[in-house]
Parts: structure tokens; sequence; C-alpha cells
């Protein structure tokens, strides 16, 4: 173990974010890890700044895991070889005690042997090393929130400071992480918000993308005839329903009061495109149950794809805007 006084200081610091009652100051540690902290890849690179004074391991790095980009690297410090990279994907280990604790400590002495990780669906490393894993769990899923990980070509045994700094580091990890989680979801339903889909225009100009525009026709009635309580109930059945008419992979968002973006990457054709369009309409269709109300509505979807074209996200979602209200005044005038 490496120590200096400069990480002296800080290492007291976090070290009360193992009290139960630990709340970061300004937002997501701001106050605490520094002013120039403006997301959690800026934390990310704190933490392992700080780390690396404390442990002698060849790697630490850090993994978010939103739900969608998977358990995903945003920071990593190889101090030589290179045993993990920015943006790779670390195998989620599950909790040992589901529903009783947040963070757990998982040794692996061999990352190509361990039955956890070869029997994965994907395995990242290139190079075998052993691998202690501070994994963040959330408490009432045992859902991964996120995790720090040491790596190293020789077995690896941590102190007793070691330890509580990655105790507490990841106490901080997990509660920035949740904030930054809820700052890109829907109070209300639980999807995604627009401003996870300004990062997904921003960042994923790569791959193949699909868009379905979902926009629920009468929706005013509703919350004019039934009251807010209702709709926003609606709103919350309405999500549940897409939920289970896409898969894990595709992104749903809230884009506004009552429209809904569904974003596929790599769907076959558009036919494939189509049929999921059909299958949710007929689900939304299905009448709701709601306060002890029977509420009838309808949805027009729009439809726009990448296939065969170089269009940027942005522009799937115009196009899919516009097709959806060509799709409301066809309807209207039949």
């Amino acid at each position: 173990m490496v120590e200096d006084n400069h990480h002296l200081d800080y290492y007291r610091t976090i070290k009360a974010a193992n009290n139960k009652d630990y709340r970061p100051h300004n937002m997501a540690g701001v106050e605490i890890m520094g002013s120039h902290i403006r997301s959690i890849e800026d934390a990310a690179a704190e933490m392992i700044s700080t780390l690396k004074h404390i442990s002698n391991v060849n790697t630490i790095c850090v993994t978010a895991n939103d739900g969608a980009m998977s358990n995903r690297v945003i920071g990593v410090y190889n101090r030589g070889e290179q045993l993990a990279r920015h943006g790779m994907s670390i195998p989620i280990l599950t909790s040992t005690q589901p529903h009783q604790q947040t963070i757990e400590f998982h040794s692996v002495p061999s990352v190509l042997d361990d039955g956890r990780i070869s029997g994965s669906s994907f395995i990242p490393f290139t190079t075998d090393c052993a691998m202690v894993t501070v994994s963040i769990y959330k408490a009432e899923t045992s859902a991964l929130i996120g995790s720090i990980c040491l790596l190293d070509k020789s077995p690896i045994e941590l102190s007793t400071a070691e330890r509580e700094s990655l105790q507490s580091l990841s106490s901080l990890l997990g509660y920035m992480i949740e904030l930054e989680n809820a700052s890109l979801t829907d109070s209300l339903t639980g999807l995604y918000n627009r401003r996870y889909l300004a990062h997904l225009c921003n960042n994923g100009t790569d791959k193949l993308y699909s868009v379905l525009f979902i926009d629920i026709d009468d929706f005013k009635e509703v919350n004019d005839r039934y009251g807010h309580d209702t709709g926003d109930a609606l709103l919350q059945e309405i999500a549940s329903r897409l939920r289970t008419s896409v898969r894990k992979s595709d992104v749903l968002i809230r884009y506004g009061g009552d429209e809904f973006l569904i974003c596929f990457q790599h769907l076959a054709d558009n036919n494939d495109l189509a049929v999921v369009a059909d299958k949710i309409k007929l689900s939304l269709k299905q009448p709701y149950f709601i306060d002890e109300q029977l509420v009838h509505i309808y949805a027009s979807v729009g439809m726009s794809s990448k296939q065969g074209g170089g269009s940027t996200l942005r522009e799937l979602i115009t196009d899919a805007d516009h097709s959806m209200y060509d799709m409301k005044n066809s309807d209207r005038n039949k």
C-alpha cells in the first residue's frame, strides 16, 4: 500500500460515506470531490486518482450500469499492462445476499477460469489476471448499479485500509450513479427522459436505429373527464405495457406529456418494425381499469428507420414524428 499526505486528508473525508446518513453536498458529491466534478466520469477519475495512491495493483477501473449500456467501464488506470480499457463491459457478478446489503466484495483469482465470468455471454478479458470487485447493488432489487474493480497479474490481497477506502468510495459512487440515473429518467413512468435522449443522440451515431413515435389520442379528454390522478395512473400503465412489448435492449423514452419514443437497435428490416408497431397499437388499445373506471384509448404510431440510409437519430425522430401525424390525420379521415 502507498499513501501520501495529500490523499490522507481526502481518504479521511470519504470515510464519511460509510455512515448510513451520509449525503454528499451540492449534488452528487461536488463539494467533497472538488469543484471540477461535473459528471460520473469526472467522479470516477477522481476516485481512481485516489485509489492509485492507496493500492499497488496494476489496473483500477470504475464501472456504471444503467441497464442499457451494460456494466461499462467509465474510468480506468493501467499502471503497466493494459488489463482493462475505457468502454469495455465487465461481467455482472450477482449478489450472494440479495436484498440485504448494497455493497459486496467479490474476489476472482482468475478471470478466465472463474465460472461466473467464463459462463457469461461475453468474456472481455484477453489475458488472465486476478480481480477484486466491489459491487454496488440497489437494495430493493439487487440490480447492479456499478462497481470498482482492481486487476493484477498477481493474487490480490487487500489491507484493512484498502478495504475501508474501497468501501467508502463505493458508497459514494453508488449514491452518485443513482442521482445521475434519476436525472435521466421520468419520475412518473420510470422510462428514460429527453435528457437521456440527448445523450443517445450525441453518443450513438454509429448504431443502426429504428424509431417509433407514439402519441396517445385524446389523452386530454381522459384528464378532463376522470382527473389528473387517473391520467397519471394511465400513463404508468401505458409505460408498463410498452415495456412488455419490446426487447430489453430497446430504449423507451417519455418524450412529452402523452408522447413516447422507442429506439430500436438492429431490427432486421422495416417489416419487423411494422410488426412491432402493430403489436404495440393492439396492446395499448386494450381497456384499462383504473380507480374503478374503465378507460379506453387509442395510439397513433409513426415509424422511421435507418435501414439503407445515413440519417442521424435526431432526423429519424423528426421523420417518425411526421409519420405519426400523417397516421393520425389518416385515421381521422376514415
